[in-house]
């Protein structure tokens, strides 16, 4: 019998195990300075003067025409603020950030001194690891704490689960791998972002959605009262004049695959027995299974049991799992 390696399988939150999660494709930003508060207020979707200490939260950073840099989840670190976002977006948001902040002193880079991992597990069986390593641990309530000079995040989505950025000389990963852990790899935490709803922007998807598109009202990752920052105005407009069509959407393959949808690519809804484009893959996934999933921004108000494909492909088909309405 073939040896499985359960390291590279993907599973969903109810199947997971405990599992330490690499995420090596995100990566950590830092915002120092004494303007770093007015500057990131004039440039982010929330209001960065309502973010407490003991929370982060999620939002986007958008150019002029109210269109997506990156997803961005935002947070107080050793006194300065960072965020984390996807790895291959970094170069260009930072620069896109740093456009306006030639009077301001605030200074932004990736932080490289850091390593960033997800602990997860179906149940509580993270909770209950991570309580014979930390004195303190995040929850509902308090979203963000530090300990032993490690920073940890709660999500509480679509199980609870952990994520850690940890100083590159501490030994605790060594701890927590004694800990009859599975070692798995960074689409694993994918999955559970597309699980919960969490929009995905890589490098190919950027400046293409408004953060409407991408359902981030609906995790209060828009502010409408805060005034005036980078997008605002067709952000605004396009939500008070109820003007718009997209939402994000959790699709599942009905057949098995191993060909990935590209990111970008088109996806089409059968209809009366022919194809419309209704909308673009965001990212996907193979499951432990042989399913995909797929995030994906399409036409609001498709019927879970519509039946979508990627553009002319003609053998694997699709159904929304869910809308995140």
């Amino acid at each position: 019998m073939e040896n499985i390696n359960f390291e590279k399988l993907v599973y969903p939150s109810k199947k997971l195990a405990l599992s330490l999660i690499e995420l090596d494709d995100w990566s950590l930003i830092r915002v120092s300075g004494t303007d770093s508060r007015t500057y990131l207020q004039s440039q982010l979707t929330i209001n960065v003067d309502l973010l407490q200490s003991n929370k982060h939260i999620i939002c986007a950073h958008c150019n002029i025409n109210g269109k997506v840099w990156s997803i961005l989840r935002l947070f107080f670190f050793n006194n300065d603020y960072a965020y984390i976002e996807r790895k291959d977006v970094v170069n260009i948001q930072i620069r896109a950030l740093k456009k306006y902040s030639i009077f301001s002193r605030v200074f932004i880079h990736e932080e490289n001194n850091f390593l960033l991992f997800g602990v997860a597990g179906s149940g509580y069986k993270a909770r209950e690891m991570l309580s014979r390593l930390f004195i303190n641990l995040p929850d509902k309530n308090n979203t963000l704490v530090t300990d032993k000079n490690i920073t940890l995040l709660w999500i509480g989505v679509p199980e609870e689960r952990f994520l850690l950025i940890i100083p590159k000389d501490h030994k605790i990963i060594n701890n927590i791998k004694k800990s009859n852990i599975i070692v798995a790899k960074s689409n694993q935490w994918l999955s559970l972002d597309i699980e919960s709803g969490f929009p995905i922007i890589n490098k190919k998807m950027m400046n293409k959605f408004v953060p409407l598109f991408l359902n981030l009202e609906k995790v209060d990752g828009i502010d409408f009262k805060k005034g005036c920052y980078c997008g605002q105005e067709v952000i605004a407009k396009i939500k008070f004049r109820s003007i718009n069509k997209y939402s994000l959407y959790w699709l599942v393959s009905v057949t098995h695959s191993q060909n990935l949808p590209e990111i970008g690519s088109l996806l089409e809804l059968k209809k009366f027995k022919q194809w419309y484009v209704v909308g673009y893959v965001l990212v996907s996934v193979i499951m432990y299974d042989g399913s995909i999933w797929m995030q994906a921004v399409l036409h609001s108000g498709l019927i879970k049991k519509s039946e979508f494909r990627v553009c002319g492909e003609k053998n694997n088909f699709f159904y929304a799992k869910t809308d995140f309405l």
